[in-house]
């Protein structure tokens, strides 16, 4: 901090006008030295795990969401050597400012996957490929995502449990949500602890908006169509619309790394090992041993475990590592001449949140001023100085719904809706999404020629129940080779169903007082794979919608947790991977079904109960 602030105070000026600017300059740099301040991360211990050649008691091989729960908690123990691995370095300055989401992808810190291209979906992206992003920082993708805190609901759960998954249901895994948060007291005081926790590592509060009518529109458009309101999605209720909080503090991103890791990282017995790969297990008489580790140099070590070896790499990575373990489906495995250890279904039950681009709400907004590069600089005083503008926001993501299209009265919903807010002419916040989403020529086109013509709201429906799942498959035994994956969208057609009840509950909205007084209308993309179809016909919205959907950055399920007898499951209940000892998976990858929401808060939760039933055994193994 002190280093940063001697750059604002390195030079001095004479005369008023001048200084008037020189004291200008020195505020924006102390602001954004405030930001810096919150970057605390442990060390790169690489070196001295190198000269000492040290055994740990624990290697978790990830250090994203999940990993860093798991490191945190389990280095709570002073007597246990815990050693995370992470494939990424520190997260960039740039990602702590909620408004650059989408310009981190594509970057330093994204995987960056590409899943294989299929006549179902993706046909307006390039190469007809969806690309999913994925953090490569310390703190993985709570680095690059929406920041949403979003649990599902009680049914997810419950359905978990009902599948074999002792100890999973809602009522059991309520207390680790509750473990993780950091809600204000004012919002527990109203609420009740048993909805929303305090105290926690994880900061949640709401976005810091400047003024901005869109989300007061839609909200007025609710209520026209007497759906129902969320109080800051309140988790008594699980249909309606309303606000949902974030992983932030005062404008700025809380990613997981910065508050798990961040305040325990001066621990002696917390080791952290960056910019390396974990190419595989180690594995002796089907017992983990420890991993093997290619570093950023390019050399190759082997670390012992002497208890667990622990895999939080994602629902991606994770599937990887364990096949080139040998691992995994036993045909599979055998075609790329890797020996088979254990045969599973590793990679099977893939499932992904589809979001549905296509759907385009056009308004002449007279009560905000179109982009220019001269707002941008404003935007940016206005962020570094009072944390509001578009910088400190999601572009209206953070107002979502939850619908059920089958049945009004539900409890539980099958749809999910987001909402992005583009001002007319913002060219670069255009070229962000369509980059970002790997939009062929003709789409990005006509996203800039409808955002030429007018403001735009994206109204995207999500389906959070997918009936359709999908596949990794590894592309060669090289772990620097990425995954290969077969997301098989829309594969079963009622999901394609669904996502049209989706659309007509978004076709009430423009029929509504509110939408009429703001002119509010619905515009139909122009789509060249689309033109033989009438405008506004089903089969026009099908096209449609297999061009411009695309994942939601969901996926889960590729290491599925089932009851120990289960042979479709890879883990049993307390997370250890079937058929081996002294390994365990902690991340979304476990996921038996995905949750009716993002995914990130409930990964989060599956770390702490992950982490919970580790060290229940080991105390008590250590006490024997």
């Amino acid at each position: 901090m002190e280093a940063c602030i001697a750059k604002a105070c390195t030079s001095t000026t004479s005369g008023a006008p001048a200084h008037i600017f020189a004291h200008l300059i020195q505020t924006l740099i102390l602001a954004q030295c405030s930001i810096e301040s919150q970057q605390t991360y442990p060390p790169d211990r690489t070196d001295e795990i190198l000269k000492n050649d040290i055994e740990f008691d624990f290697i978790i091989a990830g250090g994203g969401s999940a990993g860093s729960v798991v490191a945190s908690r389990l280095s709570e123990n002073p007597n246990w050597r815990v050693l995370l691995i992470e494939r990424g370095d520190d997260p960039s300055f740039l990602s702590d400012i909620p408004g650059f989401l989408l310009l981190l992808q594509n970057g330093l810190q994204d995987y960056n996957y590409k899943v294989v291209p299929d006549n179902s979906f993706c046909l307006g992206m390039k190469n007809h490929q969806c690309i999913w992003a994925k953090g490569k920082a310390l703190g993985g993708s709570s680095v690059i995502n929406a920041m949403l805190h979003i649990i599902g609901n009680d049914a997810d759960y419950d359905n978990w449990s009902k599948m074999g998954n002792q100890g999973w249901s809602y009522k059991e895994v309520l207390p680790y949500f509750r473990k993780m948060e950091n809600y204000h007291p004012d919002i527990v005081a109203k609420y009740g602890s048993e909805h929303f926790g305090t105290g926690g590592p994880l900061t949640l509060r709401p976005f810091n908006y400047s003024a901005t009518p869109i989300q007061d529109i839609l909200f007025s458009a609710v209520k026209d169509l007497k759906l129902p309101i969320m109080d800051m999605l309140n988790e008594e209720k699980f249909i309606g619309f309303g606000k949902a909080y974030g992983t932030i503090d005062n404008g700025i991103r809380q990613n997981v790394a910065k508050a798990y890791l961040g305040p325990v990282k001066d621990r002696k017995n917390l080791y952290v090992m960056k910019s390396a790969r974990v190419d595989s297990v180690i594995l002796s008489k089907k017992r983990a041993k420890g991993v093997s580790v290619t570093l950023k140099d390019g050399r190759k070590i082997e670390l012992k475990a002497l208890k667990e070896v622990v895999l939080s790499a994602g629902s991606l990575a994770t599937p990887q590592i364990l096949m080139l373990s040998g691992i995994g489906p036993k045909s599979h495995l055998k075609s790329y001449g890797i020996k088979v250890i254990a045969d599973l279904p590793v990679g099977k039950n893939l499932q992904d949140h589809v979001l549905w681009l296509g759907i385009h709400m056009a308004f002449n907004n007279e009560t905000t001023t179109p982009a220019s590069s001269n707002l941008m600089f404003d935007w940016a005083y206005d962020y570094l100085i009072h944390r509001k503008s578009e910088f400190s926001t999601i572009g209206g993501v953070d107002f979502l719904g939850f619908v059920n299209t089958k049945n009004p009265l539900a409890k539980h919903p099958n749809i999910e809706y987001h909402f992005i807010q583009i001002p007319k002419n913002s060219r670069f916040k255009i070229d962000a999404i369509t980059t970002s989403f790997n939009f062929d020529d003709d789409l990005s086109k006509e996203m800039r020629k409808a955002n030429e013509e007018s403001e735009i709201i994206l109204a995207c429906p999500v389906l959070i129940n997918p009936r359709s799942s999908g596949y990794l498959k590894l592309k060669s035994s090289d772990p620097a080779d990425q995954i290969e994956i077969h997301a098989n969208y829309f594969h079963d057609l009622e999901d394609i169903d669904t996502m049209l009840e989706g659309l007509a509950v978004l076709r009430s909205f423009v029929d509504t007082k509110t939408f009429k007084k703001y002119k509010i209308k619905l515009r139909h993309m122009e789509i060249p794979g689309c033109s033989m179809h009438p405008v506004d016909s089903k089969d026009y919205w099908i096209c449609n919608l297999r061009h411009t959907a695309s994942t939601v950055y969901h996926p889960v399920g590729t290491c599925r947790m089932g009851p120990s007898n289960s042979n479709d499951s890879v883990v049993d209940p307390s997370l250890k991977v079937r058929k081996i000892q002294g390994l365990r998976i902690i991340d979304a990858s476990i996921m038996p079904k995905i949750t009716s929401g993002n995914t990130h808060a409930p990964t989060l939760m599956i770390a702490e109960k992950g982490a919970e039933l580790i060290k229940m055994e080991w105390l008590m193994r250590d006490e024997l």
